[in-house]
């Protein structure tokens, strides 16, 4: 006749059924899988929690870059144009050695083949180019600021996803804790039955858990 799974377990001297034994061993493998899983996902969320802040902190570097950048930037586009009106009236009023004066100690040694591509086109009849219009010259100016706007971007996204990550691992700390609850109380049992579901809660957690660990970056 079969035990009754709600009869005690016999004692554990060297009677002790070899169930009993079974049911001991498989409940301390699944404490120490619980145990290391809730440590190395504590682990990975401190991890992540700091692969998240050095992002955002080169976030932030890259945007201040970003902002130097761009205002140097409007500062040259400022210079420029302030250069071309001093040009222009020289110019007008045919001073060729005002004209030369600011060619090769006011514009910036860059911005002269502007400043002769505008030249040819007023010779050839045509309307100058709009220094705001002109997308070369913008981009040659606007370049780095717009890099470093775009590597902050990409430094902010990595930072939030890095968040994301240690998030991960913080529900997954609760599915090995959950895990480490079950297999921790079959000990206040004496009877088989309880101690048998509470192990299969057990086992099915900690399957759940593997298989969200599997899936999830390591930091």
């Amino acid at each position: 006749m079969s035990e009754s799974p709600w009869a005690p377990e016999p004692s554990r001297g060297k009677g002790a059924a070899p169930s009993g034994r079974i049911i001991e061993i498989i409940t301390v493998a699944l404490l120490a899988l619980a145990t290391v899983g809730s440590a190395w996902s504590a682990f990975q969320v401190s991890r992540w929690n700091g692969v998240e802040t050095d992002d955002a902190r080169t976030s932030a570097s890259y945007r201040i870059d970003a902002s130097r950048a761009y205002a140097l930037a409007t500062q040259t586009v400022a210079y420029d144009a302030a250069s071309v009106s001093q040009y222009a009236q020289a110019v007008s009023t045919d001073n060729a050695n005002l004209q030369r004066f600011i060619r090769e100690t006011i514009v910036r040694p860059r911005f002269l083949p502007i400043l002769d591509s505008w030249e040819e086109q007023i010779a050839a009849g045509e309307v100058p180019t709009n220094l705001l219009q002109d997308q070369e010259y913008l981009d040659e100016l606007l370049g780095p600021s717009q890099d470093l706007d775009a590597k902050a971007l990409a430094a902010s996204v990595q930072s939030e996803e890095a968040g994301n990550t240690g998030d991960d691992y913080i529900r997954l700390t609760l599915f090995f804790a959950s895990a480490l609850f079950f297999a921790g109380i079959t000990a206040s049992f004496r009877t088989r039955l309880p101690k048998l579901l509470l192990i299969a809660a057990s086992s099915a957690t900690l399957v759940v858990a593997g298989a969200m660990l599997i899936s999830y970056p390591v930091a």
